[in-house]
């Protein structure tokens, strides 16, 4: 199939066989030059964008793909094609910056080649001399078969070259296996400027549209060689690494496989779809990977003019495998399969749905061998289309993660003094927690399965309008003499119950006797003066998790680590006041608001930067109804505790006014 466009490289794609490298033609050549600098052009001459919130409407959900500026609909693939234009500006202007045209010359210069210890190939030590007047050098390792090409190529970034554990199995599959050295162009450092900056002052880009452009020019490289197979160039990497992938073969359609690993926010993971754990834009501790201006979203995300689906939709129809993992919260599995999600009408467009990949497996933040075989198994099938021989599928979802059968307790609640207390250290972006004005009190433990059972049963037993009740739930839902019935699982009884949204929470909160005002369109609910019963606030929640009443500090829980959900189980689980299991995989929803289209969400996890707080801000789309999602309750502080008959015939009362 054959891709033109104004201002597009011509890429023509062979998946089902293999074929014979192409012969050069030299008015091809002048074309595809011609092409790649009105691309370039086209990404370093942006025209000012808008900077001001009140210039950019707020949009809770993806933005729509096929919708034109302009307000006009993609009604067919030559719309399309006119669509996908307008994708890169606001990602270059708003996240990565302007990035320099494709060099006049890239000329590789050999330091030193030897056999690789494997004995079936050897190692090219290469120096890429970019640009004849600039002289920008970008060090290369190219694990090359001794078998005879045309070979597929994988790029990969790497901080440090040489000793690639991943080389011998590519090789072994006679693909040219290539390291480039990112920090040659840029060493990754805030506030430092690299060399590929320096020979480009004239361009705003940040550190991985550096890499990116670096992993661009690996291609020109290529293309001198008459042992690669231009139609199967594939290139990868983990994590900022995966970022740098996924940016890169956006940009270069010369790039025919697109494979970002863990990559997260900036990569493959939403800004608007946040699970429980996901990274955000205030939170990265890495400013100097992104442009500036995309810190004026920072919990201000439902006013991104894009998202990162735009960035998979520019890689159609090309081949896009998205390697993940469940566990990895930081990584935002969510948002990531939620943006491959909203790609694949775009690649239904094309007729090649199966060419938009995403895999989950179970475990931390890592390139890890399975990955890495999942990787060759997908290659094989994009490139020559060869099935893998275990069967695996390559469209998935995350794994359903749910609290453990042993968890929860009794339901009381426990007092919370000392009002007036100073908040946590105030930390950049993310500012500071815990400071409460008065007395109230909260759950020791969660709302536990049996207690929602009894809501429900109460609420919900003639009809559900509200959708309180979710079938993943440890709740079982049983039709009987015309009344639905709910009824807890023996072993799950005392355990957190999940799969409750943020609106659920209220619901239940309202019940017992709080006050709040429900809109599923507007995100309300704010807490009424006089309210008995509710959501805590993060302050809230940060006091009782952390707070220390004698010391007048706060807790640190070094060991806390959001990358590992097995993790937490191996946590301190006891706060100063006596509030319990904070630390294990469940996260809980709070009160507060966060921006235009998100809910505070707690837990005892932190991530790396910030050492500071004893736990890190996080929070999630107030519909997410998740197997790792929970809430507790808390209350004012009762002038008696001695009310039980009188606060049971209290919910008897609200549970009829539900009901109507």
């Amino acid at each position: 199939m054959l891709v033109r466009g104004c201002h597009e490289r011509i890429v023509s794609f062979t998946w089902n066989q293999r074929s014979e490298p192409k012969k050069h033609i030299p008015m091809q050549s002048i074309y595809l030059l011609i092409a790649s600098v009105l691309f370039s052009v086209l990404l370093s001459s942006a025209k000012e964008l808008p900077t001001s919130l009140e210039e950019l409407p707020a949009q809770k959900n993806l933005p729509d793909l096929f919708k034109f500026e302009d307000g006009k609909k993609v009604k067919n693939l030559n719309d399309w094609k006119e669509r996908r234009k307008e994708l890169v500006e606001p990602l270059m202007f708003y996240q990565y910056g302007s990035i320099p045209p494709r060099p006049d010359k890239v000329t590789p210069r050999l330091d030193k080649e030897m056999a690789h210890p494997s004995n079936i190939g050897k190692e090219q030590w290469i120096t890429l001399i970019i640009d004849s007047k600039k002289k920008l050098e970008m060090r290369l390792v190219i694990y090359e078969p001794n078998a005879p090409g045309p070979h597929p190529v994988i790029i990969e970034e790497e901080g440090s070259l040489g000793g690639s554990k991943n080389a011998e199995r590519f090789m072994k599959n006679n693909y040219l296996f290539i390291e480039y050295a990112r920090h040659d162009l840029d060493p990754d450092r805030k506030n430092t400027t690299g060399a590929a900056q320096k020979a480009y002052p004239e361009y705003d880009w940040e550190t991985l549209a550096v890499w990116a452009w670096g992993g661009m020019r690996v291609v020109d490289y290529l293309e001198s060689r008459n042992d690669v197979d231009m139609e199967k160039i594939a290139i990868t990497g983990h994590s900022r690494g995966g970022k740098m992938a996924l940016l890169a073969g956006a940009l270069d359609e010369r790039i025919t496989l697109i494979i970002p690993n863990g990559s997260g926010a900036g990569g493959a993971g939403s800004s608007r779809v946040l699970g429980p754990g996901a990274e955000s834009i205030g939170m990265n501790d890495k400013p100097h990977w992104y442009h500036p201006r995309i810190r004026i979203f920072a919990e201000n995300e439902a006013h991104l003019p894009f998202d990162q689906h735009f960035l998979k939709a520019l890689v159609a129809p090309r081949g896009l495998f998205c390697i993940e993992s469940t566990d990895d919260l930081y990584a935002n599995p969510l948002g990531t399969y939620a943006t491959s999600d909203a790609a694949m009408p775009v690649y239904e467009l094309y007729g090649v749905p199966e060419r938009n990949a995403i895999r989950f497996r179970r475990g931390g933040h890592t390139f890890s061998e399975s990955d890495w075989t999942s990787l060759l198994n997908f290659a094989e099938l994009t490139f020559y289309g060869k099935n893998p021989k275990d069967g695996q599928s390559f469209w998935q979802s995350p794994a359903e993660v749910t609290p453990r059968p042993d968890s929860g307790g009794k339901s009381n609640f426990i007092r919370i003094g000392n009002k007036g207390n100073k908040g946590d250290y105030n930390y950049p972006r993310v500012g500071s927690f815990g400071s409460v004005s008065h007395e109230y009190e909260i759950g020791q433990y969660k709302v536990s399965n049996a207690q929602y059972a009894s809501f429900l049963n109460l609420v919900a037993s003639d009809s559900d309008p509200n959708g309180l009740y979710n079938p993943k739930m440890r709740i079982k839902r049983e039709f009987k003499d015309g009344k639905i019935i709910y009824d807890t699982y023996p072993a799950t009884a005392n355990a957190a119950v999940t799969y409750v949204s943020w609106y659920d929470a209220l619901h239940y909160c309202n019940w017992l006797g709080g006050d709040y005002t429900i809109s599923l369109k507007g995100s309300s609910g704010q807490r009424k003066k006089g309210a008995k019963y509710f959501l805590p606030t993060e302050d809230e929640w940060y006091k009782a998790a952390y707070y220390d009443p004698k010391t007048k500090k706060y807790k640190l829980y070094p060991l806390r680590d959001s990358h590992k959900i097995e993790n937490s189980d191996k946590l301190p689980s006891k706060s100063s006041y006596g509030m319990m299991e904070t630390s294990d995989h469940v996260w809980e929803w709070t009160e507060s608001k966060v921006g235009e289209a998100f809910r505070g969400i707690r837990s005892d996890s932190w991530f790396q930067g910030n050492n500071y707080q004893a736990a890190g801000r996080y929070y999630s789309n107030p519909d997410l109804e998740l197997g790792h999602l929970g809430f507790r309750v808390a209350r004012t502080t009762p002038k008696s505790t001695n009310k039980n008959e009188a606060e049971k015939k209290n919910l008897q009362k609200r549970a009829r006014k539900f009901r109507r």
